[in-house]
């Protein structure tokens, strides 16, 4: 298995039952679907991944060891329109199936389900095990289902099957791990993990959670396309103009010099590997400095030059990163590195027939403090900040006050003329 789902594993492995490692999401589909279609696509899917049936076991001489096989799983399907309130009976009934434990070493790690919440309005549920795959394959594995879905209705062929097998991220992640590039990383990360500043959180880390509070705010068209225009004016891509607008938010809720937080990366370097159904994504340690005095175009430049450097070290696994961490006695084991920040810059909405998906992320896997993501709609549509917030730490009322207040500065930071003070931005 790959060192990621080794971490997946052992975490499982020491508390059976939990469910955070479930991830799940739905497609909000509007218009008429054909419900058989639907299933006969996605286990179709499923099939062509060739991953997904994959069993966890311990080897004789104690190792784990990953077992592929045919995937064996339930696709439900349920009519709660005459409910007094079918959406959030659907919602309900799809966080019951999150919370559910999985055996790894028997299954099924799957699941899916079209819930009719009124005549021309249906939910596709999938819940996933986290040791399977990561956020880039959930939509892969949705765009690839509504292109079989179309085909089949149509009557068209389906273009060839466009997975690459899990033996390449396998491989990959073994030679990397044998390969001096592995050991330049690690020297790369010991030397931060050892000047890590335990200041500027928003909260300490709890527990993750299995299910988490959720916000958003919506970013249209106009502000999207400023953004853009605004990174280009600065120097910066637009990802990373996202990235450093949510560390300059962190920067406002803690008013503290220096910001973490970690940045999640795809972990794809290679065309092969963008088509691989496996769990490959990381998450990047970040610390960013904010100096009031500064101007936005120094403040987005400096932050820039940090995520590159970090980029280049982007395959060394973040859990090893917290273990170095943990092994400084003067590092609260609590704090961890700060809220997860995540770039979704593809857009996963669906047609299905005439027919559109939008798509609405349940839980992207443990939560032990805040998520903020970026995720992009379709055409003219905007972007969503979305937050995702331990319950054990947030009310929904700060949850969403995260979300607007990254919104609005993102905004803000969109129009801003390069030359402002960061002191001079609006708080929230």
């Amino acid at each position: 298995m790959t060192a990621f789902q080794l971490e997946v594993w052992i975490s499982q492995i020491l508390e059976p039952t939990s469910t955070v490692y479930n991830v799940g999401d739905y497609y909000e589909i509007t218009g008429v679907v054909d419900g058989e279609l639907l299933e006969r696509a996605a286990r179709i899917t499923v099939d062509e991944a060739g991953s997904l049936g994959a069993r966890f076991v311990t080897a004789p001489d104690g190792a784990p060891a990953q077992e592929l096989a045919p995937a064996e799983w339930d696709f439900d399907v349920l009519d709660l329109s005459g409910a007094a309130d079918p959406e959030a009976e659907a919602l309900a009934w799809m966080r019951a199936q999150l919370d559910r434990p999985a055996d790894l070493t028997r299954g099924p790690l799957l699941a899916a389900a079209l819930i009719k919440v009124s005549a021309d309005r249906h939910f596709w549920y999938r819940r996933f095990h986290h040791i399977l795959l990561d956020a880039h394959s959930c939509a892969a594995l949705a765009r690839r289902t509504a292109e079989l879905y179309n085909a089949l209705r149509s009557g068209a062929p389906a273009a060839p099957n466009p997975f690459e097998p899990v033996t390449a991220a396998l491989e990959h992640d073994r030679a990397y791990r044998a390969g001096r590039l592995s050991q330049a990383d690690r020297g790369f990360w010991e030397q931060e993990a050892a000047v890590w500043p335990a200041t500027g959180r928003l909260k300490a880390e709890a527990p993750p959670a299995p299910v988490a509070r959720n916000g958003a705010h919506h970013l249209p068209r106009s502000v999207v396309d400023a953004v853009h225009e605004q990174s280009e004016r600065l120097g910066v891509t637009p990802a990373h103009f996202q990235i450093t607008a949510a560390a300059l938010y962190l920067w406002q809720a803690t008013e503290a010099e220096e910001v973490t937080f970690g940045c999640s990366v795809a972990g794809r370097p290679t065309r092969k590997l963008r088509d691989v159904i496996a769990p490959m994504a990381n998450i990047l340690p970040m610390r960013v400095a904010a100096e009031p005095d500064r101007s936005v175009l120094d403040a987005f430049r400096a932050a820039d030059a940090r995520i590159r450097q970090a980029l280049r070290h982007h395959r060394y696994r973040y859990e090893e990163f917290r273990r170095a961490l943990s092994a400084r006695p003067d590092y609260p084991a609590e704090h961890g590195v700060g809220p997860l920040v995540n770039i979704l810059n593809f857009d996963r909405d669906l047609r299905f027939g005439p027919a559109k998906g939008v798509v609405h992320t349940l839980v992207t896997g443990p939560i032990p403090d805040l998520g903020l993501f970026f995720e992009a709609r379709s055409g003219s549509e905007g972007t969503d900040v979305c937050v995702e917030a331990n319950p054990a730490s947030y009310s929904a009322e700060e949850t969403q006050r995260h979300a607007d207040g990254l919104g609005l500065l993102v905004g803000e930071l969109a129009s801003a003329d390069p030359a402002t003070a960061l002191r001079a931005l609006s708080r929230g």
